[in-house]
C-alpha cells in the first residue's frame, strides 16, 4: 500500500548488482529467443541478489525491492512463456507468486502505518486521542505480518525457490528451442507484444474514463504495471519506449493511491467488526469516522483525476504502439 499521493515520499532505490543491471545489448533484427533469455536471466538473478542476510529481519525497503523484483520476474515469465519449457514457467511462476504474497501484508502495513499519520491530520485535534487504540491494533497487525514474512524467508520453500532461480538464470535456450524460434526477430515480437498489451489496457480503460468503477480501476492498475515492465524490457532495444513506461508508472501511482484508500477503508471495516465482536454495540469512534471520510474523499478525487488524465495517457500508449508497428 502506498501513501496518499500528496504525502508520498520516494525512498532511495537499492541499486542492483552490476551483473543484474547490465543491458543485454540487442537490436531489432536479433533472434527474439536470445533476447528473451537475456532478460529472463537478468530478472531471475535479481531476486536472489536482493535476498537479505539471514541473521536479520528484512527492512521495509528490502521487502519493497524484493516485491518489485518478484513482480518483474512474473511479468517476464508471462511475456516470454511460449518460448520456455511450460512446466518450468508454471512452477516458477507459482513459487514467485507465493513468495511475493508472503511479503504483501507486511509491506502494506509498513506503508499504511506511515500514511495513517497523514490521514490522522484530517481529524480535529480534540478527537485525535481516540486514535490510540486503532494505532495499537495496527502495530499488532504489523508485528504478526513481520513474523509471517520472517517465517517465509527462513522456510525451505524459499531456499528451494532461490536455488531454482539461480539455476534458471544460468541456463539458456535448448538447441531445439533455438531451431524452432530463431527466425522470430525482436522487431516482430515487440510489435506483436506491444499491440496486444496496449490493446488490453485500452479496452479496459476506455469505459472507465466515463464511469470509473473501483474494482475495475484496480485491474487497470495491474495491467498498466505489466505494460510498464514490458516496455522497460523492450526499451533495451527501443529506448524511446522508456518515456511511455514512465507514463504507465504515473498512471500506476495514481490508481495505486485510489486502491490504497479503499484498502485502508477495508482495514477500518475489519477493525469495526473486531469492536463489535468484543461489544455488540461497538462502533468506530468519531475520530476514525473522520479518517474514513478522508479516505473516501481521496478516492473520489483520484477518480476525477483519472477521468481527466486518461485521454493523454491513451494517446501516449497509442503513439508507442504505432512507433514499433
Amino acid at each position: 500500500m502506498s501513501e496518499p499521493r500528496a504525502q508520498r515520499s520516494v525512498a532511495p532505490a537499492i541499486p542492483p548488482p552490476p551483473s543484474v543491471a547490465r543491458a543485454p545489448g540487442f537490436g531489432p533484427d536479433d533472434a527474439f529467443i536470445v533476447f528473451a533469455y537475456a532478460i529472463l536471466r537478468r530478472e531471475a538473478a535479481a531476486l536472489p541478489a536482493l535476498k537479505p542476510m539471514v541473521e536479520h529481519s528484512p527492512t521495509p525497503d528490502e521487502i519493497h525491492q524484493l516485491r518489485v523484483a518478484a513482480r518483474r520476474l512474473r511479468v517476464a515469465l508471462r511475456l516470454f512463456q511460449r518460448l520456455l519449457p511450460s512446466r518450468a514457467v508454471v512452477r516458477l511462476g507459482a513459487e514467485v507468486r507465493w513468495f511475493a504474497g508472503s511479503l504483501g501484508d507486511v509491506r502494506d502495513l509498513d506503508v499504511y502505518g506511515e500514511s495513517f499519520k497523514a490521514y490522522a491530520q484530517t481529524v480535529p485535534p480534540a478527537l485525535r486521542g481516540d486514535l490510540s487504540a486503532y494505532e495499537l491494533y495496527l502495530r499488532r497487525e504489523r508485528a504478526e505480518a513481520r513474523q509471517r514474512a520472517a517465517a517465509a524467508f527462513a522456510s525451505p520453500r524459499t531456499a528451494a525457490l532461490f536455488a531454482d532461480l539461480e539455476r534458471f538464470a544460468a541456463a539458456g535456450p535448448t538447441a531445439a528451442a533455438l531451431r524452432r524460434w530463431r527466425s522470430l526477430k525482436v522487431r516482430e515480437a515487440v510489435r506483436r507484444g506491444i499491440r496486444r498489451s496496449v490493446g488490453r489496457v485500452r479496452r479496459l480503460g476506455e469505459p472507465l474514463a466515463e464511469r470509473p468503477v473501483p474494482a475495475a480501476l484496480h485491474e487497470l492498475r495491474i495491467k498498466a504495471k505489466r505494460l510498464r515492465y514490458e516496455l522497460e524490457f523492450f526499451a533495451e532495444v527501443y529506448p524511446h519506449l522508456k518515456q511511455t513506461a514512465k507514463a504507465c508508472k504515473a498512471l500506476q501511482d495514481l490508481l495505486g493511491t485510489h486502491q490504497d484508500a479503499y484498502t485502508a477503508n477495508a482495514r477500518l471495516r475489519n477493525y469495526r467488526a473486531l469492536l463489535r465482536k468484543q461489544d455488540a454495540d461497538g462502533e468506530l469512534p468519531p475520530a476514525l469516522v473522520e479518517v474514513r471520510k478522508s479516505q473516501l474523499a481521496l478516492a473520489r478525487g483520484v477518480r476525477q483525476s483519472f477521468k481527466q488524465q486518461w485521454p493523454a495517457f491513451a494517446a501516449t500508449i497509442d503513439a508507442a504502439r504505432r512507433a514499433v508497428a
